[in-house]
């Protein structure tokens, strides 16, 4: 008599154990999510009481160039929830900012894990210096080049012989669209070391094509800034410099691996 075939009965046990480490990083994606969702929530909350002195910060550039050229001017609201509206906006974009670093800090550490010992070096030094750039690239905007633009459109008011009774609206946009494209821009260079390290670039291509990267740079520039040549040129100069700062750095980087 042949004995009938018995299914182990651990065999369940093992596909469900089998399954556990996706619901474990299942769980510990959705907690990332909520711990993401509540500090925006938070940090966005917290900046309604420095909604007045934050307003008062970006509109700082434009009554100083004001002052200066004795200009009149006026920020107006067109409809009655505008000015509720563009404070929500206003609000919502600094807690996202000021966000930024717990934001990266919650992403990394669900994805350093899973990374070897030289990933995550690299990620975290990606993040220190990427926070720093685009530090550096918004505080050169609003330090210099938000000036300077104000400066040229009052220059136009005055040569056309009109008073600027801009919108509330358009302001706050035009200034939080150079503030973080600068931002952005001044990304540049972090993502080029990082190309490079993986292998995708290497310096030799990145010397032969600096022609096409400051055209390319230039085109940037008049994508992100207003149409003066002025404001342009102070966000593609330094860019182009950054440039060759990672090439510089892609060396030094090469040479120490050697």
């Amino acid at each position: 008599m042949r004995g009938r075939r018995v299914k182990p009965p651990f065999k369940r046990v093992i596909s469900e154990d089998s399954n556990q480490p996706f619901l474990e990083h299942l769980e510990a994606f959705r907690q990332m999510l909520i711990r993401c969702l509540t500090t925006v929530v938070l940090v966005t909350l917290a900046c309604i009481p420095f909604a007045k002195p934050i307003l008062n910060g970006l509109k700082a550039p434009l009554l100083k160039i004001a002052e200066k050229r004795g200009a009149e001017f006026e920020l107006i609201t067109t409809s009655p929830v505008e000015g509720f509206v563009q404070v929500v906006k206003m609000i919502f974009a600094c807690g996202i900012l000021i966000s930024l670093p717990l934001l990266i800090a919650f992403v990394a550490r669900f994805i350093l894990p899973g990374l070897k010992p030289k990933e995550r070096k690299i990620l975290l030094l990606g993040g220190f210096f990427g926070t720093i750039l685009f530090v550096g690239g918004a505080s050169l905007c609003y330090f210099i080049s938000l000036p300077v633009a104000m400066n040229i459109m009052f220059y136009f008011n005055e040569y056309l012989g009109t008073i600027a009774n801009w919108k509330i609206e358009k302001y706050l946009g035009f200034v939080l669209h150079l503030l973080i494209g600068f931002g952005l821009a001044f990304e540049l260079p972090l993502i080029l070391v990082l190309l490079g390290r993986m292998g995708f670039i290497t310096t030799q291509q990145l010397r032969t094509h600096r022609r096409h990267v400051f055209i390319g740079i230039l085109i940037l520039a008049m994508l992100l800034t207003p149409p003066d040549v002025i404001t342009q040129l102070q966000m593609a100069i330094p860019l182009y410099l950054l440039y060759e700062c990672s090439i510089g750095v892609l060396r030094c980087l090469k040479k120490g691996t050697k």
